[in-house]
């Protein structure tokens, strides 16, 4: 019962790491699965399984290998230069989703409570910094109360949804194309939950704990994505051009759960936000001998200056393109296989 708990723990870290603003808002469901009707439809069931395999084989890989950090990870599978230029990607991969967050954040204030996008950026920004003055420690046990309430809200929107068949998209991309948009999902994600799956992979002892939290986790995670998804299908002429479609469903219900689903959402945006930029903080000070506000600030003020953009404009080009840069990583996980005379390595 003991590994069971442990299990459902690793799995709900696993779905708050990839449930982030692209995700929680629907916008990038919208953009991978739902704009290709129902084929995006068994792209979620692919997704899924690729989830469930790559996130055991990333966290067993860990164990095996000794490697308590992504970069310590990244250099033992591709060696010390290519290492480099991995985490160099990854580092790169979580200042860009940290930008996509903070435009999150911005367009809930816009299209939810009638502010200025700009404003709802620096009061995110502002809210972002005393965050990380108190610690992280207060953050991450946000997750176990959001993810929860984010699995709570696919089951309403599933049993809310209408009886109706989805409208579908009256122009389909290529047919196959749910293929590689699945693939590409799951790459940019994984190279994303490098910096979480790593250390908790070398942490745990039980492999069998690593394997039920990762199908758990794979599961729930493909289960709010069909729900989310088939809801944007049969809503499909009226959200698929909003930066937040999934609000547009809630807004259906009455007003107290739609502002309890915008609360929510804006809290998985903030706690992403935040364990991103402590992350790259912790990295940068590896290298230099800066203050941690200094960095803080400098990496609000870089991410800012590209949300100018627009938070949807960000997404659809910045997730598909740390997808194809994570590519080497998912390719390496998939054709590892254990040397001879390795030992698992665990606390």
């Amino acid at each position: 019962m003991q590994d069971w708990g442990k299990s459902i723990q690793v799995a709900a870290t696993y779905i708050g790491t990839i449930v982030g603003a692209g995700f929680a808002s629907g916008q990038e469901i919208l953009a991978f699965f739902t704009s290709y009707g129902v084929w995006g439809t068994v792209g979620i069931a692919l997704t899924t399984g690729l989830f469930m395999w790559l996130g055991y084989k990333m966290m067993r890989i860990a164990r095996e290998i000794g490697s308590p950090s992504y970069e310590s990870f990244n250099k033992a599978m591709f060696g010390p230069l290519f290492g480099r230029v991995i985490n160099l990607i990854v580092f790169i991969t979580l200042l860009g989703v940290t930008t996509v967050m903070l435009a999150g954040s911005g367009a809930i204030y816009e299209e939810q409570f009638r502010l200025p996008y700009l404003i709802g950026i620096l009061a995110t920004i502002g809210l972002g910094m005393i965050a990380l003055n108190k610690g992280l420690d207060r953050l991450l046990v946000v997750n176990s109360i959001v993810v929860p309430s984010m699995l709570l809200f696919s089951c309403l929107i599933l049993f809310s949804s209408p009886a109706t068949s989805p409208v579908m998209p009256e122009e389909l991309p290529t047919q196959y194309g749910f293929i590689w948009e699945s693939i590409l999902y799951v790459s940019f994600n994984l190279a994303m939950a490098q910096s979480v799956l790593i250390p908790m992979g070398y942490q745990i002892k039980n492999v069998q704990v690593l394997k039920n939290g990762a199908i758990i986790g794979g599961l729930g995670l493909g289960f709010m994505l069909i729900v989310a998804h088939i809801a944007m299908l049969s809503h499909w002429n009226d959200v698929r051009l909003m930066d937040i479609p999934m609000a547009f469903i809630t807004e259906q219900w009455n007003d107290y759960l739609g502002l309890f689903f915008i609360i929510v959402l804006y809290a998985e945006i903030f706690t992403t936000l935040i364990s991103n930029v402590y992350g790259i903080t912790e990295q940068l000070r590896e290298i230099f001998t800066l203050e941690e506000r200094t960095i803080h600030v400098t990496l609000f003020t870089v991410s800012f200056a590209f949300c100018l953009f627009g938070y949807s404009q960000l997404l659809l080009f910045l997730y598909p393109l740390f997808g194809y840069l994570g590519l080497a990583t998912l390719l390496r996980i998939s054709v590892y296989r254990r040397r001879g005379g390795a030992h698992p390595v665990g606390l």
